[in-house]
C-alpha cells in the first residue's frame, strides 16, 4: 500500500470527488459502543465511554463497511441502533422495526 502524503491538493481532489460525507455513523452495537465510518480513509472508528477505542483500516485488509457490518451482527450481537445499512431493503426493515417499538 502507497501512503500519499496529506496536502490540501490530496485533501480537496477527495472532497470534490467522493459525494460522501466525510464521517458516517454507522450505529450503536448492543455492547454500548459507537461505529462510525470515515470515508476518507476507508477507516471504522469505535467509540466507547466518550474514547476511541478501535481504529480499523478496511482498505489494509480489503474489507468494506458492509464487512464490518456483518462483523459486528456476528461478534457484537448486533446494533441497537444502526443508521447506515448494507442495502436500501435492511434500512426500510430496520425502520419498520423500529416505528413498531
Amino acid at each position: 500500500m502507497s501512503v500519499q502524503p496529506r496536502t490540501h491538493e490530496t485533501v480537496s481532489e477527495a472532497q470534490t470527488t467522493d459525494p460522501r460525507d466525510d464521517y458516517i455513523p454507522v450505529g450503536v452495537d448492543n455492547e454500548g459502543a459507537h461505529h462510525v465510518y470515515r470515508t476518507i480513509d476507508e477507516s471504522v472508528h469505535v467509540v466507547e465511554n466518550g474514547e476511541r477505542t478501535v481504529r480499523y483500516d478496511l482498505e489494509d485488509v480489503e474489507k468494506t463497511i458492509d464487512d464490518w457490518i456483518d462483523y459486528i451482527a456476528d461478534r457484537r450481537g448486533g446494533f441497537e441502533v444502526q443508521y447506515l445499512f448494507k442495502t436500501m431493503a435492511d434500512a426500510i426493515v430496520g425502520a419498520v422495526e423500529v416505528g413498531d417499538q
